[in-house]
């Protein structure tokens, strides 16, 4: 009878034995980032370079495909790069463990999920000890205050498997609400204004960018909705970065930008 041989599949990463102090101050730096999934396949981000330091506002947009939900990947250390090198104020990243990467940056992803819980419950996942008074301000900013107490049981309101009992924009914002209670050092926006209408994409951008004090910001897009207020724009095609700097300078130079957006109506 012949050996059967398995394999045992292996992380993408491996955690550092030794466990390093948080950063005193957020610096996050991609330097000529080069990655795959596959040898085998193209390159997913080609000579990347970013920089995510504490009250910095950075837009990457692009095309789907083009590379973007890889940086998420790479920053939570659920993958490494090829070649080039990712560090975190001056320390590579790959000295730092995988749940302290997740710690200091906060996710609002593209694929809201919700338990079959409480309003209060759902949020409360990302703080057990908020306080009523943190809640409320978390909402606020994320602009669902106001609908949660239009609901007969206000906080308490139940919101179903998987949010059902409340819109895809309604779900929208209390991740972004979720995302708001930790106590992160990066916050990630990745298509923030899905499910909802331009006006309150662009109110919910605006206070999220007026309340990010020192914390740092990335925002994932497909809309113009906020990029006038980012510090840096950075338009990725294929995994290459063809242009980066102020909205206002792109939207009138670069054809990516002349392609999808009217230079009209300026957010």
């Amino acid at each position: 009878m012949d050996r059967v041989f398995i394999f045992p599949i292996l992380p993408a990463v491996f955690d550092p034995l030794h466990k390093i102090d948080k950063p005193k101050t957020f610096d996050l730096q991609f330097n000529a980032i080069n990655f795959c999934y596959k040898s085998s396949e193209p390159a997913v981000l080609t000579d990347f370079s970013l920089q995510l330091k504490s009250g910095k506002k950075v837009a990457v947009i692009g095309p789907t495909g083009s590379g973007i939900s890889s940086l998420i990947q790479l920053m939570l250390r659920y993958r490494q790069p090829e070649s080039g090198t990712i560090t975190l104020s001056g320390q590579d990243l790959s000295r730092y463990r995988s749940e302290q990467c997740h710690d200091m940056i906060a996710v609002v992803p593209q694929h809201t999920y919700l338990f079959n819980s409480s309003i209060r419950e759902n949020l409360l996942i990302a703080n057990p000890s908020a306080t009523q008074q943190q809640l409320e301000q978390a909402c606020k900013k994320a602009q669902i205050h106001d609908f949660i107490l239009s609901q007969p049981e206000g906080y308490d309101t139940w919101v179903g498997e998987t949010g059902v009992k409340i819109s895809g924009g309604q779900a929208r914002r209390l991740s972004v609400a979720r995302a708001l209670l930790r106590d992160f050092e990066l916050l990630i926006l990745d298509e923030p204004g899905e499910g909802l209408d331009a006006k309150t994409e662009q109110e919910l951008i605006q206070t999220l960018v007026e309340n990010i004090g020192t914390k740092a910001l990335l925002l994932i897009t497909h809309s113009q909705t906020g990029l006038a207020l980012m510090d840096e724009v950075i338009i990725l095609e294929q995994g290459i970065c063809t242009a980066r700097g102020k909205y206002q300078s792109l939207i009138a130079d670069h054809g990516y930008f002349k392609q999808l957006f009217s230079c009209d109506n300026v957010q």
